[in-house]
């Protein structure tokens, strides 16, 4: 049922699935398949992330201004995450969401049948803060 083999009580049961337009921050000014990887595998020498549900699932945001405040806490935090903002589409059959309305944030653990590089990315924006 899910693209990756997840942690016991992952997805969380609050998870639901939407139809939503999210935002991602991007490294990569024309997406690469690196762009849509879960922490779990952009960071594999990371252990803790082999039982955090988090890290099995893909982060965005639901706005463009919410998506900067998180790049900004990164920046602080000394990591870069992306220098772009690509607007997608959240889909009901792309897997299970939980949506955190304080932050913004959206975690989306995928379903098996989906690929994260399915991911359209409708609009791209630099981010400059300037």
């Amino acid at each position: 049922m899910w693209k990756e083999k997840l942690p016991i009580n992952c997805p969380p049961k609050n998870a639901v699935e939407l139809d939503t337009i999210a935002f991602r921050i991007l490294e990569n000014q024309e997406p690469e398949e690196s762009d849509f990887l879960p922490y779990v595998h952009l960071k594999p020498d990371n252990k803790r992330y082999k039982s955090l549900c988090e890290a099995y699932a893909l982060s965005s945001f639901d706005s463009v201004k919410n998506a900067v405040e998180a790049w900004k806490k990164a920046l602080a935090r000394g990591r870069n995450i992306g220098n772009y903002i690509a607007q997608i589409q959240i889909e009901s059959n792309d897997g299970r969401n939980v949506h955190n309305k304080k932050s913004g944030h959206i975690s989306t653990w995928l379903y098996d049948t989906r690929t994260s590089n399915q991911f359209k990315c409708d609009l791209i924006l630099v981010i400059d803060e300037n």
